[in-house]
């Protein structure tokens, strides 16, 4: 399989594409970032902390990732968002380091099925979290999880996919719906697609 660069090929989906994939337009898309965040003190539970946020560095930094390009998008552009995409895609030098990053995520993500995440930040709750069930192949794993603010509810879905020596980080949320939202793997799809083969 081929390696591509250490640097991250700019492969996300674009806006109109992230809107045909959540059925909504006017998605507004903020500008992309290339470093992680660091959440641990909100949420030190590092099984958690993975599946709760997209790219976050106390999960990555062991792995001694090379790059990686983040981007977010949202419906209406405010914190009162209808529909949410972040889609990232972070690059190893070696597809091995990748696919053991993979591996680990399996194991950390399968101890954080069905459960609630109830954060604080400055004394106020953050939207409440609950997580489904895993979903896992031998390149993606996806877990559907419900997003709770008041009379705001979220229906969501995080996907983690290994292709080559490249980590594609997703996570898609919209309105309550009465199925499984599937859109963070469409976006996965997507990228995936656009991988030189």
């Amino acid at each position: 399989m081929m390696v591509l660069s250490s640097s991250v090929p700019s492969i996300n989906p674009g806006n109109a594409e992230s809107g045909t994939i959540m059925g909504t337009s006017g998605m507004t898309p903020h500008s992309p970032v290339t470093q992680m965040a660091d959440d641990r003190n909100l949420l030190p539970n590092l099984n958690c902390l993975g599946v709760w946020q997209v790219n976050e560095a106390p999960i990555y930094e062991s792995s001694h990732w090379k790059s990686m390009r983040q981007q977010l998008s949202r419906v209406p552009d405010t914190d009162q968002w209808e529909d949410l995409v972040v889609q990232s895609v972070v690059s190893y030098t070696m597809a091995d380091a990748a696919r053991q990053f993979f591996t680990d995520s399996a194991g950390r993500w399968s101890k954080c099925t069905n459960h609630n995440v109830n954060i604080q930040l400055n004394g106020r709750p953050l939207p409440q979290w609950h997580s489904g069930d895993l979903t896992k192949t031998d390149t993606r794993l996806a877990i559907p999880y419900t997003r709770t603010d008041g009379d705001q509810i979220r229906s969501c879905q995080r996907v983690l996919s290994v292709i080559s020596n490249l980590i594609l980080d997703i996570q898609a949320c919209k309105p309550q719906q009465p199925s499984p939202v599937t859109a963070a793997a469409a976006v996965a799809d997507k990228i995936e697609s656009k991988v030189p083969k």
